[in-house]
């Protein structure tokens, strides 16, 4: 049975929200030839400050996609990286260059981009607070349901050094928040070029301009490279068509998935997989070459111990990153997906709050909503998991993370999760900044059992 038969149909045609909302896009370059549908869907935002998301089918944060294919999105952006430097007599791969991420959505592209890039370094902003650590920049995504982003290499000089600089995010829309930060960053540290490598560039013409303009007020080249180049046309009553689409499919169904059935609770189970004390979760602080290989060694003795440990490994298996910890799951994924007959699936938890509709032509479906294991002041998200989707989720948390689940299993997302099947939460340790295990934010050591 398909993904879209688990989440329901409706006699809606597949492009009515589009229809619906008023946006139009026009089509440039495809580098896939799979166009604007095969590669992006549509949902509605929980956000006053924009009313719809563009939701990628190949990213694996919203929506669930094979590991490999993720991977080879990152890949393919990396190539289009290498074809455009090309362009400007190759200096861009032969100066080592730094790889900047945008937490959250694209932490993991930014790891997979900057594994097609030789010689160079990673980093993503974050917006955890983490004890220990100096901000060197931060940031402002004014439109975000989260504004402000850090960045906290280990090493300032990562970012000082005047080399080419790679951002990497997952699409954009108007291209404001790589515009400040390019400004940002050439203010802190003036270097020779700026890439922004995405999915889909959706740029109207004066934002294609505006980049121009920032290029020749800095001197120096600012390319964008993509593998789906369009224009979105957003009309200007779109917040109102939204909320007049929320009033029509009524009430909120934030956490109506959980409740199919309120009273089932499938096993949990724990893996702590033998984990070098020098290798980070992520590139919040920084990622080399160095990590990279040592992680390529590690992930498949972490998928051999997930595998022993599912209730049905010749089923449907969904591997969940949490928040920014994308790429480490991503690739345990991939390494799981090589050695059990069943069929793998990954995407990830986010900050980001969307209205799902349980509609054919509407990306995000059904949501599970819960206290943030890594801060539970606030909410966290997934979307289009439901009971009899899965036969096994596996769900991997940094050890600061795994210090909140125990507290509020119920009602948080391990309580969710095993609503909808057997779950495993595999802890990967958080590393500070000097790469020692980090502490849950009231002092307690991180750590616990789900």
């Amino acid at each position: 049975m398909s993904l879209a038969d688990h989440l329901g149909q409706s006699s809606s045609g597949p492009n009515w929200l589009w229809d619906e909302l008023g946006l139009d896009i026009r089509i440039r370059t495809d580098t896939l030839g799979r166009g604007l549908h095969g590669l992006v869907g549509l949902a509605l935002r929980r956000n006053p400050l924009r009313a719809h998301l563009l939701v990628s089918r190949v990213l694996g944060k919203h929506l669930p996609v094979p590991p490999r294919e993720s991977l080879a999105a990152g890949r393919l952006l990396a190539a289009r990286v290498r074809e455009d430097s090309a362009g400007l007599g190759g200096a861009l791969m032969t100066a080592g260059p730094l790889v900047v991420g945008y937490c959250e959505t694209a932490t993991s592209l930014g790891h997979a981009v900057a594994d097609g890039i030789a010689g160079c370094d990673y980093l993503h902003t974050t917006r955890r607070v983490v004890p220990g650590a100096t901000t060197l920049l931060d940031f402002d995504e004014a439109h975000s349901h989260a504004t402000f982003h850090w960045l906290m290499p280990t090493d300032p000089e990562v970012v000082r050094a005047p080399r080419p600089l790679i951002l990497v995010d997952d699409e954009l829309s108007t291209g404001r928040t790589a515009l400040g930060t390019i400004q940002a960053l050439h203010a802190f540290a003036p270097r020779p070029s700026y890439t922004v490598a995405t999915l889909f560039d959706a740029r109207p013409p004066e934002s294609r301009r505006a980049f121009n303009e920032l290029a020749d007020r800095l001197g120096v080249p600012v390319r964008v490279v993509s593998l789906l180049s369009g224009e979105l046309v957003v009309p200007h009553d779109v917040a109102l068509r939204a909320q007049r689409l929320r009033a029509r499919h009524g009430g909120d169904p934030v956490g109506a998935a959980a409740r199919e059935p309120s009273t089932w609770r499938h096993p949990v189970r724990s893996v702590r997989p033998d984990w070098p004390a020098e290798l980070p979760d992520g590139a919040r602080h920084g990622w080399s070459q160095a990590d990279r290989a040592l992680l390529d060694a590690v992930v498949p003795a972490v998928a051999r111990e997930i595998a022993a440990v599912l209730t049905e490994p010749s089923g449907r298996v969904l591997l969940l990153g949490t928040e920014e910890l994308m790429y480490t799951p991503l690739r345990i994924g991939a390494a799981l997906d090589e050695i059990i007959s069943g069929a793998v699936l990954y995407h990830s938890t986010t900050r980001s709050p969307v209205y799902p509709i349980d509609a054919e032509g509407c990306a995000i479906r059904c949501a599970l909503t819960f206290p943030a294991p890594d801060d539970p002041t606030r909410m966290s998200h997934v979307y289009n998991v439901r009971p009899g989707l899965y036969d096994d989720i596996v769900v991997v948390v940094d050890s600061v993370a795994n210090g909140g689940l125990a507290e509020a299993d119920v009602a948080g997302m391990v309580g969710m999760l095993r609503r909808c099947a057997p779950v495993t939460v595999v802890t990967i340790p958080a590393r500070g900044p000097d790469r020692r295990p980090m502490t849950w934010p009231t002092g307690r050591v991180a750590g616990g059992a789900s």
